[in-house]
Order: structure tokens, then C-alpha cells, then sequence
């Protein structure tokens, strides 16, 4: 029996099922299921009446409430997560189902992305086994998982790391993390299942939010090293451009209140291990 891929897609204030469209042009979409986890409110509610798209409409918000709830409602063998300004590759459903069977241990398998002018998403680690440092090349669109495996060792977002959380940032590192600190296999695949649009990472990696998150997910990882990761990547971002001189003190500033905050929410337990 093929194994049956389930897609978990996170949206809002959607109203129909029109985004779906250029999602699939080049696939089936006969050949999934969906769960489509709509984040609204109560006047703008997304129905389904077709057999394999699962709409839940939800009135919380964040991105990984969203996600979790997809998961927590997933069904089939394998998980592909999504978003819905993405589009499919021909071929994704006989591409992930190979994968599996390639690997049939693999309790995670994560492919690539190009953005839209066809070139490569980011600098992808090789081919093969992940470590700690090529998960952090992985984003959402390209995780697939089997979901027995993560169901069973209790995997999901981390409620405080993502959209609309305190750290807004770093939410597929800490979710893959805590996949792979329980040693579960996880395999990457170079091979290109999507296109997500491009974004500019170095605006990204300068900004107030992604210095705050990592710093705080350094501080999970190092403890008072984090302090010195703070300086490092400060300059790093200075060497590339990425800030001003100007923004050199408020940038250390903005990396120590993410520690400071992180060890709140440790020391009140607060926050979930991750």
C-alpha cells in the first residue's frame, strides 16, 4: 500500500479554497489530503466540502499554534508542512514518497526550494544525515515527516518561537531540535519540491526580531555564552552591511534583552524545554 502524504497548510482570513489553485497547477491535488489550519476571525470562516481538504478555522494566533494544530489533526503516513503562497513542483507526491522508501527509517526528510527566478532558496547543506548545523539551512515549506514517529515522540512548535510569539523567529530550528536531541533520523534530500517567494535575508537577519530570537535560543543552547554569540553576530552583521555603525550598541542591546527574557521564562517555567 503507497503511503499517503497529508499537507499542512497554515492561513488567514481566508474565505474559499481559490489559493489552492496556484499552489497545485503543476500536481493533482486529488493525490493529498489537506489540512488547512485557517487563522480568522469570526465573520471570515473558510468551509470545505471536499472529502480530502480539512478545514479548521481557529481564532488564536501565532504560527505555531497554527501549525500545531495541523499536526495534532493529521492523520496520514507522511506530513508535508506549507504555507500558502508556495508552489509545487511537478512530481511531489511520487518525489517524497521515493524518499521514503529510500528511507524507510527516516522519521524526517527535508528537500529544497528555489525562489522564483529558479535559483536556490538558500546555500543547502549536502545530501545525507542532518546535524545541527544544516538544520538551520531547513525552513518550513521543505519538512516532511513521518507523523507516527513525531506524534509518538511528542514533536511539535515550540509556542514561544515563531509569528506572533514572544521570540519571533527560529521556529522551524527549535521544532527540528527537538526532533533531533531524541535522535530521531532525519535525512535531507537534494531535490526541489517548491517555489517560495524570495525574501531579503540579510533585512531579515539584521532586524530587531531575529537578533532577539536568537539570542534567546542561543541562551537554551549555551547558557552565558550567549552573551559573547550577541558581540560575534553584531559584527557579523556589521562585516556584511547587514546594519549601520549607528545601530551597533542598540542591535547588542536588543540580543541581551532576548536572553534576559529567555531566562525569565526558564526560571519561572514557563517556557516548554526545547
Amino acid at each position: 500500500m503507497s503511503l499517503r502524504i497529508e499537507i499542512l497548510i497554515s492561513t488567514m482570513f481566508k474565505q474559499d479554497l481559490a489559493f489552492l489553485q496556484p499552489m497545485f497547477i503543476h500536481n493533482n491535488i486529488d493525490d493529498f489530503d489537506l489540512i488547512i489550519v485557517n487563522q480568522t476571525t469570526e465573520d471570515k470562516l473558510l468551509v470545505s466540502d471536499i472529502p480530502n481538504i480539512k478545514v479548521f478555522n481557529s481564532f488564536k494566533r501565532g504560527s505555531p499554534a497554527s501549525r500545531n494544530l495541523a499536526i495534532q489533526n493529521a492523520s496520514k503516513d507522511i506530513c508535508l508542512m506549507s504555507d500558502d503562497d508556495i508552489v509545487y513542483k511537478l512530481n511531489l507526491k511520487n518525489s517524497i514518497i521515493e524518499a521514503y522508501e529510500n528511507h524507510p527509517n527516516a522519521a524526517m526528510i527535508s528537500f529544497e526550494a528555489v525562489n522564483e527566478l529558479g535559483k536556490l532558496y538558500t546555500n543547502y547543506y549536502p545530501e545525507g544525515v542532518h546535524n545541527k548545523k544544516s538544520l538551520k539551512k531547513i525552513y518550513t515549506w521543505v519538512i516532511t515527516f513521518n507523523r507516527k514517529a513525531f506524534r509518538e515522540n511528542a514533536i511539535y512548535f515550540n509556542h514561544y518561537f515563531g509569528v506572533g510569539s514572544i521570540f519571533k523567529g527560529e521556529t522551524e530550528y527549535v521544532f527540528l531540535r527537538s526532533a533531533f536531541d531524541k535522535n530521531l533520523s532525519m535525512i535531507h534530500i537534494s531535490q526541489i519540491i517548491v517555489m517560495h517567494p524570495n525574501e531579503s535575508s540579510g533585512r531579515h537577519m539584521g532586524s530587531d526580531n531575529a537578533i532577539f530570537a536568537r539570542a534567546a535560543l542561543n541562551c537554551r543552547f549555551y547558557g552565558n555564552l550567549s552573551y559573547i554569540w550577541v558581540f560575534k553576530y553584531v559584527f557579523f552583521l556589521i562585516r556584511h552591511s547587514y546594519i549601520s555603525f549607528r545601530e551597533i550598541v542598540p542591535k547588542i542591546i536588543t540580543g541581551f534583552k532576548g536572553i534576559k527574557e529567555y531566562k525569565r521564562l526558564k526560571r519561572n517555567d514557563l517556557i516548554d524545554k526545547i
